[in-house]
């Protein structure tokens, strides 16, 4: 795994990667700036609302799947599923560490969304004594970890598919109805592409909780967990099973 992994870093396109890791978020921050929200804490927590919204509702997903599709384009272009394929270590650590590498992307991806509010805030006149640090830090893990199902989702779809904009082209399709998935009680849950703003929200500043609409985050872990489990267990056995041609 860890020789599989050093080849995933290696063949990674590290200014396009970085490049994309940093606009997503700092573009969900802008848009959600504001710089009249106040003083204090509780200042802190509202512009935390705004930019998270807007940052887990659509561009932490959409960045999964940009990502995903990034991960997989080295092995798409002049056969080089093949080449990979014929190094002398089994298929599922070939799909196991382009899986890592994806997660680990996302990681920081949040971190960078986190850093770059925290930046901008300060910026626009709130203080760093009053960052709301116990708050932040829970709905950024959280939103990581219930990011994680969509990606091996976008794994399996990227794994399959040449092409980059068909991917991505699903992806935003199935991005943007997140938002209205994300209010209800039956659909919000078992939705991935919604499970990332229910989690942020629901673990983050209190006026941002209304999102998940009293929502058990218990439910919304268990139901993360299983969707993870079936997404990386589905595209890993296709994985395995693929006849490449390419």
């Amino acid at each position: 795994m860890l020789r599989m992994l050093r080849v995933e870093f290696m063949k990674m396109q590290w200014p396009l990667v970085g490049l994309v890791v940093l606009l997503g978020p700092l573009i969900a921050v802008v848009l959600g700036l504001n710089p009249g929200a106040g003083a204090g804490a509780e200042a802190w927590k509202l512009a935390y609302g705004f930019a998270t919204v807007r940052y887990a509702w659509l561009f932490y997903p959409l960045l999964a799947g940009v990502l995903a599709a990034l991960v997989c384009r080295p092995e798409h272009m002049g056969g080089g599923w093949k080449q990979l394929l014929a190094l002398p270590v089994s298929r599922s650590t070939v799909y196991g560490a382009k899986f890592f590498v994806l997660v680990g992307l996302l990681a920081v991806a949040n971190l960078v969304f986190g850093a770059v509010f925290i930046v901008a805030e300060m910026a626009v006149g709130l203080s760093a004594a009053d960052i709301p640090w116990s708050e932040m830090g829970p709905s950024l893990l959280g939103g990581w970890i219930a990011v994680l199902p969509l990606a091996a989702v976008q794994l399996w779809v990227s794994s399959r598919w040449k092409s980059f904009g068909a991917a991505l082209a699903l992806n935003v399709c199935l991005t943007l109805p997140a938002i209205f998935a994300a209010q209800s009680h039956e659909i919000g849950p078992w939705y991935p592409w919604a499970q990332p703003v229910l989690a942020m929200s629901g673990l983050g500043p209190s006026s941002a909780k209304g999102m998940a609409l009293g929502l058990s985050m218990t439910t919304l872990w268990v139901v993360i967990g299983g969707g993870l489990a079936v997404a990386l267990i589905g595209g890993l056995v296709t994985f395995a099973r693929a006849d490449v041609r390419q």
